[in-house]
């Protein structure tokens, strides 16, 4: 799911990775007066002028020191090559992080319990193939999910000041992404999200938009209250499973409009995203193994586009 796709009606879940670059040391955003220039080290990090290069080049150098034989090492060719397949990767899996911070929030005491403290939502990941060149692979199987879990914000915040630096920063983005959805009746507040992955310190922080359930759908939610703890597991089950067993989920504008599992491919030189077939009701074993896998550890009974459905109205909410 890309920023700008649709959950079900409610816009896009995330805001335009362009809202994203600001420069390291002061977070001022690239705009019609002010072009950001990355650092010629390690071509990802941002800074709108010299005076603010040379600011932070001491906190920034230390690490970039042994930068360029760790991302050797782990099969980069550099860090800038990292930081777009890791993009790619988040890109290639953005609706099943979505239904995972989903249930990762209903699992906790809803959205309220969600933002009041605030929480944020940590994905721990692993290469699958530490060495390897990753420049040329698919970008969905990059990496794992080894586990998630939601923690106290503030409490991370003050055991970590450089990562309260870096959050300081992101404070245009948070409050573009209020504003986006300030008018949704529904709309709580956002639901940050950061990645760490375990092979080097690195991580990367997002945003989902956080909605209470619509109260029209209170009758279904009661009806389904019995099994609820099974449907949210199985819901994370699908979810992590499409990341891990490399059947990514996408949104297929119709009719009828479907999340739909799919592989990539390489053609011509660009990885592109393929549905493995038009409809759930298609599916047959032996398309694809992963699926098979995923499939076969579901115990709620219902079938895969039932628990995507209910994720996404916020039934379970």
């Amino acid at each position: 799911m890309s920023s700008e796709d649709t959950v079900r009606g409610i816009p896009g879940s995330s805001p335009s990775f362009t809202e994203l670059r600001r420069c390291r040391e002061c977070g001022r955003t690239q705009d019609g007066g002010i072009r950001l220039q990355r650092c010629a080290g390690c071509f990802h990090v941002l800074y709108c002028s010299k005076t603010c290069q040379k600011k932070g080049w001491k906190a920034h150098n230390m690490p970039l020191a042994n930068l360029p034989s760790l991302m050797q090492n782990l099969g980069f060719e550099s860090f800038s090559n990292f930081c777009d397949v890791f993009q790619q990767w988040k890109d290639a899996h953005g609706w099943a992080l979505h239904m995972c911070a989903a249930v990762a929030v209903m699992q906790s005491g809803g959205v309220d319990a969600s933002q009041n403290p605030q929480k944020m939502l940590s994905f721990s990941l692993t290469l699958r193939r530490p060495g390897d060149l990753h420049s040329n692979r698919n970008p969905s199987l990059v990496f794992r999910v080894e586990d998630q879990h939601l923690i106290n914000l503030e409490e991370r915040l003050a055991r970590a000041p450089d990562f309260r630096a870096q959050w300081e920063l992101g404070a245009p983005a948070r409050a573009a992404q209020n504003a986006k959805y300030a008018t949704h009746p529904l709309f709580v507040g956002i639901l940050p999200t950061i990645c760490i992955l375990q092979e080097m310190p690195a991580a990367g922080v997002h945003y989902f938009p956080q909605f209470r359930s619509n109260p029209a759908m209170r009758p279904y939610a009661e009806k389904i209250a019995p099994v609820r703890d099974i449907v949210l597991k199985d819901i994370l089950h699908l979810g992590v499973g499409s990341i891990n067993a490399g059947f990514p989920l996408r949104c297929v504008l119709g009719p009828p409009e479907d999340v739909l599992p799919g592989r990539f491919v390489r053609s011509h030189g660009t990885w592109t995203w393929q549905q493995l077939f038009s409809d759930w009701s298609q599916y047959r074993r032996g398309q694809h193994r992963g699926l098979d896998e995923t499939l076969d550890g579901l115990r709620s009974g219902l079938p895969p586009s039932a628990l995507i459905d209910l994720i996404h109205s916020l039934v379970l909410s």
